[in-house]
């Protein structure tokens, strides 16, 4: 209730890539009229996954976990925190991402499937680490079958 947190939730671009769309929005002009509530990301889990970009910056037990991360691999990190709802097939079509990503899923089940990166050749121009985001299309097909896993 204290802290100002945001979120976005992926949707699809129209093209088939995907971008994140707002879970909220400011019912006004104060600091506390732009503060997200329970009740829009409530709404938000029934139209597609809900992402709290750096959650390990706002939250203690998160927070841990990025410390004991940077102690291990001695390296920065980032938190993100995905909320999918249940019955909910697919949380995001197939994309790349700029960083390193490890996933840990805490509740629920989900069928993951991890590919190899796609390959260059298909879209010469693309940016290798943003397939399927923005203008760019990426299609299960276009991916390096079998899965890795």
């Amino acid at each position: 209730d204290k802290d100002f947190l945001d979120a976005g939730r992926g949707i699809s671009d129209g093209i088939g890539g995907w971008k994140m769309g707002a879970v909220s929005v400011p019912r006004g002009n104060s600091f506390e009229d732009a503060k997200m509530r329970y009740v829009d990301v409530e709404a938000s889990l029934s139209k597609g996954t809900v992402v709290f970009n750096s959650a390990g910056s706002n939250f203690d037990k998160l927070s841990a976990i990025c410390l004991a991360a940077l102690d291990v691999f001695d390296l920065p990190n980032c938190l993100n925190l995905y909320l999918t709802g249940v019955g909910t097939a697919t949380s995001a079509p197939p994309h790349t991402d700029k960083q390193d990503v490890m996933v840990i899923q805490t509740r629920g089940r989900k069928h993951w499937r991890v590919f190899s990166p796609p390959p260059v050749a298909a879209s010469p121009f693309a940016d290798p680490l943003a397939r399927g985001k923005a203008a760019d299309r990426l299609e299960v097909d276009d991916l390096q079958h079998p899965p890795l896993l």
